[in-house]
């Protein structure tokens, strides 16, 4: 995974490009480089709290991640947070499965503490003691990952690669199955669905007492879902039953279309703006798979706004 573990600070400092004095007088002052920013979440209907890096912690983070864990080659079996993969990849792992297995554990990340990040620049990576100690105190705020951070999806994504994913793709494997990770949704499909569910009860075992193991947090209860051919199996937000290409949902592409059709009753203004921000990202993902459905959807929108123009 590793070309070369950084022994030294020394050479720490020369590959992220900052001094060792600046990045121990960061490291020893964490708290004023950071700002605690609320971020709403409309799927929730409320806001939650990230810790955000001021802009010197945040460059310097970036190129921690640019130089340093960007490179590290992740297996093939994970498809979130790495570059040129995406939740199209993962799904098309999967096509045409007689039986695929979901498993999410949605509080991973949230979880993931200091001392886990220390093991893993430490043992995992082979990174010297202090070089370890102090990229996880870059990394890490209120022994934690920091989620408004640029490194922590990926330091998270590293934890789950050397605790989860190494196991279980091995057993997967194993019994001829296929195994993969789109952050922390798991996916594992096949034909004879008796092993499967197998690997699935070890899975879900294994993940406990990985995530327990890992986070120092108590057990994280997995969800876990069995989709056999005879309905419709949903990988990362994409159908996979078909085995030429993965598919959007007609019930997404249905909300989308009562999406355009219900601001045509919204009054002008900063939320008709949001919603019609908002619709066009939803065109976007659709574009991805269903161009001409997409078209469709951005002729509608077109017209609705056109016709708001003209009456206002």
């Amino acid at each position: 995974m590793v070309a070369a573990p950084i022994l030294s600070i020394r050479d720490l400092a020369a590959r992220v490009g900052t001094p060792i004095e600046r990045m121990t007088e960061i490291a020893d002052d964490i708290d004023s480089h950071y700002r605690p920013t609320a971020l709403y979440d409309e799927k929730r209907g409320r806001s939650r709290m990230l810790n955000v890096p001021r802009k010197e912690l945040k460059a310097l983070q970036q190129r921690i991640h640019r130089v340093i864990l960007d490179p590290i080659e992740l297996s093939a079996c994970v498809h979130g947070a790495v570059s040129g993969r995406s939740p199209r990849t993962n799904a098309e792992q999967h096509l045409g499965k007689p039986c695929v297995i979901c498993v999410d554990v949605k509080s991973f990340f949230d979880s993931v503490r200091h001392y886990v990040v220390y093991r893993m620049f430490r043992n995992d990576l082979g990174f010297g003691r202090d070089v370890a100690r102090l990229l996880t105190r870059l990394t890490t705020y209120d022994s934690q990952l920091p989620q408004g951070a640029p490194t922590s999806p990926a330091i998270a994504n590293l934890v789950l690669a050397f605790q989860v994913d190494k196991p279980l793709e091995a057993a997967a494997a194993s019994l001829d199955l296929t195994y993969t990770r789109f952050v922390d949704d798991i996916a594992i499909s096949g034909g004879d669905p008796r092993p499967l569910i197998n690997v699935a009860a070890k899975l879900l075992s294994a993940r406990r007492l990985k995530v327990h193991r890992a986070t120092g947090r108590g057990r994280l209860k997995p969800k876990l879902k069995i989709m056999s051919g005879g309905v419709q199996q949903k990988i990362t937000g994409l159908v996979v039953n078909s085995a030429s290409a993965p598919t959007i949902p007609r019930r997404y592409r249905d909300q989308v279309r009562a999406a355009i059709h219900q601001l045509r009753e919204m009054q002008s203004g900063a939320s008709f703006n949001r919603s019609v921000d908002s619709i066009r990202g939803r065109i976007a993902h659709v574009r991805r798979l269903h161009p001409s459905g997409a078209a469709r959807l951005a002729g509608e929108l077109a017209r609705v706004i056109e016709n708001r123009r003209e009456c206002g």
